[in-house]
């Protein structure tokens, strides 16, 4: 299993290469990438677990952290931040500085660090093998709702409008999309007929999402030939059971 770090580094030095060493040690690969947004941003996909050692003034380092934590936060990365007192005292008092997997200061156990990483390495691994479900719906309440229930079983991804369906996959294949029947501005059978033109996405199982049960729209959702439809209304346990049919959650 290829174990892959992001190294940000704020400068190289002794406890830096300390740190390096011990991880190729225990098996993993270093990219080493100075502190700068547009290297970082170069080799961001290469990894998703990170490491900021800084040095610099405040700035430098918020600037650092706050672009380190938006990865987190979009690309579901695991960053931890190693550093002097007064550069974690820094990193606590940015907003969402709870995202951080762990922080290091100085002096600290280089054992429990590597112990750490090798934990986050064993839950990415299991993240990837989850399948993934697609959800698309305007109403960010029930985005909410769906993710907690589904979080814990397959990997989610949301988004609010057609057109972000479509931006979506243009990147990614998920293995499921749940899709809003009736939203605003592209609606779910024209995106499901953009789906099915597009080679690359087009086996992907769709099941429409609607909030009206009654006997008009549902004939209507059926013509259009889904895989499947689901009303706003069904419990948890019947959403479950319906997504079991298409992504059995045994991997």
């Amino acid at each position: 299993m290829r174990r892959m770090v992001l190294f940000v580094e704020g400068t190289k030095g002794f406890i830096s290469q300390a740190i390096v060493n011990r991880l190729k040690q225990t098996g993993f690969t270093i990219r080493r990438v100075p502190d700068d947004l547009d290297k970082i941003a170069f080799h961001r996909n290469e990894s998703q677990m990170m490491i900021y050692y800084p040095s610099g003034g405040n700035y430098q380092i918020e600037q650092i952290t706050r672009y380190l934590l938006d990865l987190v936060e979009k690309e579901r990365k695991s960053l931890c931040v190693i550093g002097n007192p007064d550069d974690i005292s820094i990193v606590k008092k940015l907003d969402d500085s709870e995202k951080i997997a762990h922080m290091y200061e100085r002096p600290f156990n280089l054992d429990i660090l590597i112990e750490d990483m090798e934990e986050l390495a064993d839950s990415h691994q299991e993240y990837k093998r989850k399948k993934t479900i697609l959800i698309a719906d305007d109403d960010p309440d029930f985005l909410k709702v769906m993710e907690g229930w589904l979080k814990n079983l397959y990997r989610i991804d949301c988004v609010r409008s057609g057109g972000e369906v479509l931006h979506f996959l243009k990147t990614a294949r998920p293995d499921l999309i749940l899709l809003d029947y009736e939203m605003p501005d592209l609606d779910g059978y024209q995106v499901m007929n953009e789906i099915r033109k597009n080679p690359f996405v087009s086996k992907i199982p769709i099941i429409f999402l609607t909030g009206k049960n009654d006997k008009e729209v549902v004939m209507r959702i059926l013509e259009r030939k889904p895989e499947g439809y689901l009303l706003k209304s069904t419990s948890k346990d019947e959403v479950l059971d319906t997504l079991d049919q298409f992504l059995p959650t045994v991997f």
